[in-house]
């Protein structure tokens, strides 16, 4: 057995080894001295220490990387650990997620400067957010409250520009329709998919913990299954195997870096299995599911950065290919069985299923290839929500080479959703793209639940030519 002075040594030439592999590949020295600090990141004072810095030199990733170590090295539930993770979110691009933190803050009685604090100007941008700021008003006119400011943030007050010359892709409108529209006491998206047999959309409810079923052209919504009897965490996406006749969903801890994937029968929301993130994963967050032609069940894991999947019969989830990409957003496999696609922060990449090798996708030069928070296969082309410098966002049609390597045709097909619309969750069934649209409406009563923020939600439907 190693002594500890061994272990330590070990782990010191495990992290020397790390930083000269990253400088032999001209890696930047922050990123490799990042990498030792992780070595060595095992109580919550050191985590909370490096995530401060890295959120002080701006490295937004890291800030949200160390974030997370904090909450699995702390206290359970630590407030103060909680809005650190927050802010982290906010800036690494995960406004919807931290707008789940935020509210699990308000509901813990905990009050913080989120309605003034710079780094989460992305959340208060949201739909959702009028509802969670109600929250914190409510518990600040309180007798019982937890008050805590933090100091003024160096985040930017927009998203920074690009520094490239950006060749916009050509417009292609198309005729945009509402497939459907309800109302919901706050409601959060948490995820689409569309039964074209049934002709019913399923809804994922982010904070519920439940989904949601509205036939076509209906305006009448009904739970379909909820927490209780799927043993779902947050919502965070969904997607039916066709062919199967199975329902996918991912869910997640908010805080706990726990997940898991739950296998439902489609026709009736009837749990089947549920497959949990192992320990040796953990922290880990699923972010979106996807399913290939054979039945392969691929999970994005964004924490972790890399994909895992369960094969058909298979009885665990099994880490399949690693990401060397900043903030993976969104998963999404072809028609063929041995490729799928990941869109992250930067841009997007190819996997080899059959290698289980990642690489990137180029394409046409000033063609911005990032930003995709969802993308979808449709006809040998990826079909995706890309968010634009101002903060809208647009559904643009990526037509790919015969290898599927390579971007040869971007065209914007709808670039209708105004800033501030919030993050969208699309599918495609055939020939539609059907995505969905959240905006506030009011806060009042709505059978009988007072104080809830009313939420419009549409899907609206594109036929793709």
């Amino acid at each position: 057995m190693m002594g500890g002075s061994t272990v330590a040594l070990m782990n010191t030439v495990i992290a020397a080894f790390a930083i000269a592999v990253l400088v032999a590949n001209g890696s930047a020295a922050t990123e490799a001295s990042q990498i030792a600090a992780r070595a060595e990141c095992a109580e919550v004072q050191e985590c909370r220490r490096l995530a401060l810095e890295a959120h002080g030199r701006g490295a937004y990733e890291t800030f949200h990387d160390f974030a997370w170590r904090t909450i699995q090295t702390g206290r359970r539930n630590d407030p103060e650990l909680m809005y650190l993770l927050a802010r982290a979110q906010s800036l690494s691009n995960r406004p919807t997620d931290a707008l789940v933190t935020l509210r699990r803050l308000s509901e813990m009685g905990a009050v913080y400067d989120a309605t003034t604090n710079e780094d989460l100007w992305q959340v208060r941008e949201l739909p959702g957010w009028p509802q969670v700021a109600a929250l914190i008003d409510r518990v600040a006119g309180s007798d019982v409250t937890s008050r805590t400011t933090t100091q003024p943030s160096t985040a930017p007050a927009a998203p920074p520009g690009p520094t490239a010359r950006i060749v916009e892709p050509r417009i292609q409108g198309l005729t945009v329709i509402d497939a459907v529209r309800f109302s919901a006491p706050g409601y959060v998206p948490g995820g689409l998919a569309y039964d074209s047999v049934s002709r019913r959309f399923v809804v994922g409810d982010l904070y519920a913990r439940k989904l949601l079923v509205v036939g076509e052209g209906s305006d009448r919504v009904d739970d379909m299954v909820r927490a209780d009897s799927a043993r779902f965490q947050d919502v965070t996406a969904i997607e039916i195997d066709r062919r199967r006749g199975d329902l996918w969903v991912v869910s997640t801890g908010p805080t706990d870096g726990t997940a898991a994937l739950h296998k439902l029968q489609l026709i009736s929301g009837r749990m089947l299995s549920v497959f949990q993130a192992a320990t040796e994963f953990q922290p880990v967050r699923f972010t979106d599911v996807t399913v290939t032609p054979s039945g392969t069940v691929l999970v994005l894991d964004d924490v972790g950065r890399r994909v895992l999947g369960v094969r058909s019969k298979a009885t665990t989830l099994a880490a399949m290919i690693r990401l060397e990409v900043e903030a993976p957003t969104s998963l999404a496999a072809s028609g063929n069985d041995q490729v799928a696609y990941v869109a992250h922060r930067d841009g997007l990449v190819f996997l080899d299923l059959a290698t289980r090798k990642a690489s990137a996708i180029t394409g046409p030069d000033g063609v911005d290839l990032g930003h995709f928070e969802r993308i979808r296969w449709h006809r040998n082309a990826l079909v995706g929500a890309q968010v634009t410098p101002n903060g809208a966002r647009r559904f643009v049609r990526l037509r790919l080479s015969q290898t599927g390597r390579r971007v040869t045709e971007a065209t914007v097909i709808d670039a209708s959703l105004p800033a501030g619309s919030g993050p969208t969750f699309a599918t495609i069934a055939g020939d539609d793209l059907y995505y969905l649209v959240t905006r506030s409406a009011e806060s009042g009563s709505l059978n009988g639940a007072p104080g809830r923020e009313i939420v419009d939600v549409s899907v609206q439907r594109i036929r793709l030519r």
